[in-house]
């Protein structure tokens, strides 16, 4: 694996964390190319020493690196996937691993624009892969062979952990973990304005609800416990930590969790049905 050629086709907030958990990995900068959809972007990105175009400099851009590449990583936003696809279909090697991390656009979709490739691979990974702590869900077409899973396992797994799912499971995990970050933010978000009400100055707020947060996280890495045992150990019969876990109960979490899954599983399925 490390003589591969990637090449990154677009490089937004998530490709570029792929990309550049990869460079920290130690994956050699001249074996990575990128594009760009401006030539500042493509500039910053040759500064690491990988090769990078822009479509604003050279309109070929995504053809010229795509027809060298051993694993071709689609990194663009869904509604310009089919466009990149046929933009580089000719130049493409039939043997080069191409992964797309478009949400909902289904590999039947991508299989009938690159007849005579083979190597096709869904992933869906989360941003933390920027500081080595990804999570990536993959799913392969049935045409793929074992080795396209491994390269593609690989990549990702130089950025984080790597779940293999069937592709009818992979929209579930988009929400679940590929958006799981912005649950997250927006969960901090609202116990940061939890404690400004309660008069704490923007700092202390600060400290209190992130430095808890990953404090917690850590414990419930390091020890291996399931969360609930850790709630509880938290949680005294009748003190106030019970009260705040009753009041959220009441809530009734799972439900709005479950809710809010599902809508954005919905909303996957529609980017599945791209006009044209």
């Amino acid at each position: 694996m490390d003589k591969l050629k990637v090449c990154f086709l677009g490089t937004g907030s998530m490709g570029s964390s792929v990309l550049k958990g990869l460079l920290a990995a130690g994956h050699h900068p001249k074996l990575i190319s990128a594009t760009t959809n401006s030539e500042a972007s493509a500039a910053s990105l040759r500064e690491l020493g990988i090769s990078a175009l822009s479509v604003e400099e050279a309109s070929d851009a995504n053809s010229l690196l795509a027809a060298d590449s051993d694993l071709v990583v689609l990194g663009v936003k869904p509604y310009a996937l089919l466009d990149l696809i046929d933009e580089i279909a000719a130049e493409l090697p039939t043997t080069a691993v191409v992964v797309s991390m478009a949400a909902g656009i289904e590999l039947a979709t991508i299989a009938k624009r690159l007849p005579g490739h083979p190597e096709l691979i869904r992933s869906m990974p989360n941003t933390p892969a920027l500081v080595g702590s990804g999570v990536t869900g993959l799913a392969a077409a049935d045409s793929a062979t074992a080795r396209s899973l491994d390269v593609a396992t690989w990549l990702f797994e130089q950025v984080g952990s790597v779940v293999e799912v069937r592709e009818d499971q992979i929209n579930a995990l988009s929400a679940i973990s590929g958006s799981g970050p912005a649950w997250i933010y927006f969960l901090i978000e609202k116990w940061h304005e939890v404690a400004l009400a309660q008069g704490f100055t923007e700092e202390q707020a600060k400290l209190l609800v992130e430095k808890t947060l990953i404090g917690s996280a850590k414990l419930l890495e390091l020890t291996g416990e399931e969360p609930n045992k850790l709630r509880r150990a938290v949680t005294s019969p009748g003190g106030t930590t019970a009260r705040i876990i009753e009041t959220l109960d009441q809530a009734d979490l799972t439900h709005l969790f479950d809710k809010a899954l599902r809508s954005a599983v919905a909303r996957a399925q529609e980017l599945a049905n791209p006009k044209g």
